[in-house]
């Protein structure tokens, strides 16, 4: 990631060679956001002052998406371009490698604590269980607000020195949208003290910065890979250990099928439910007012009900 030294210097050259200040500046900046997440974090503290480019399609996967030539050309014109590494986003990646040295590169991945992804429960078979970045690291940052409010403060130290940044505003907005993620991290830690059991059974791996936040234990049941079928013995495994810790709800995720989730609650007589693990909505939901927020305050619920809080 370039420093911000740089970035400022960056910005006060550009700022000189116009004959005019960032603070004067009336058009939007335009900044790529490689998927929701991050365009979130953008559009709450950028406003009107920044155009956001999707990376990834509404209702598509973050992982495998593909940019299109014409994502390409935006992209190279763009201020900077906010992302995570690690092959989290190949594509994105690569782009971003190639890009002209005018726009600045920002991986937020680099500004949060990772958990290392490791076996969650004896008896299963197969890969470690979890999606893992190269490193091995899980990549779910976003799914602790206190990761966003992390990468929201990275966010605005770059764009704060973007030509064309209305700092005052920027300031304004992001003390806004970090006091709106410190309330929902609280809801979160409260919601999830005092609960029957303390364990969430997914259909794979995505919560776990959730649950090391809220002192919960999570077990997936597919492997690496959310799409590959898991063992005889490791379903088995799973449902013993769903049933001695009272799991009465069993959590499939959007844009993954519930079979497994199914499965598993059959075997122990439990009910199925949605957990999102917002990597991105579809546009009808968006219309609908979906956001982060939105998203992890419904999450809360369905957990307080499937852990039976108090």
């Amino acid at each position: 990631m370039i420093p911000i030294a740089k970035i400022a210097l960056f910005a006060v050259l550009v700022a000189a060679c116009s004959g005019t200040t960032p603070s004067t500046l009336s058009e939007p900046i335009t900044v790529a956001a490689s998927f929701y997440p991050i365009e979130e974090i953008l559009r709450q503290v950028g406003g009107t002052h920044v155009n956001v480019v999707e990376l990834t399609p509404s209702g598509q996967g973050a992982h495998d998406v593909q940019l299109t030539a014409k994502q390409l050309n935006i992209l190279s014109s763009a201020s900077a371009v906010f992302y995570i590494s690690d092959g989290f986003q190949p594509d994105v990646e690569k782009a971003v490698a190639s890009l002209p040295a005018a726009v600045v590169p920002v991986d937020l991945l680099q500004s949060a604590t990772l958990l290392e992804v490791v076996a969650q429960l004896e008896g299963t078979e197969g890969e470690t269980d979890g999606e893992s970045l190269e490193s091995g690291k899980d990549p779910h940052v976003w799914l602790d607000p206190a990761n966003m409010i992390i990468m929201t403060t990275e966010v605005q130290e770059i764009l704060t020195n973007l030509p064309g940044t209305d700092v005052d505003a920027l300031k304004t907005s992001v003390a806004k949208y970090t006091a709106d993620l410190t309330a929902l991290g609280t809801d979160m830690d409260n919601g999830l003290k005092e609960c029957e059991s303390r364990v969430i059974v997914t259909s794979h791996r995505a919560f776990e910065y959730l649950a090391a936040r809220t002192n919960l234990q999570q077990v997936s049941i597919a492997g690496v890979n959310p799409d590959a079928e898991p063992s005889t013995q490791s379903l088995q495994a799973i449902s013993a250990f769903a049933k001695a810790n009272k799991v009465s709800t069993i959590f499939f995720e959007t844009l993954l099928p519930a079979d497994l989730a199914s499965t598993i609650a059959n075997e122990i007589g439990a009910k199925t439910d949605l957990l999102d693990p917002i990597e991105g909505f579809s546009q009808e939901d968006l219309d609908k007012g979906s956001s982060y927020i939105v998203a992890q305050e419904a999450n809360l619920e369905r957990l307080r009900a499937g852990l039976q809080c108090k």
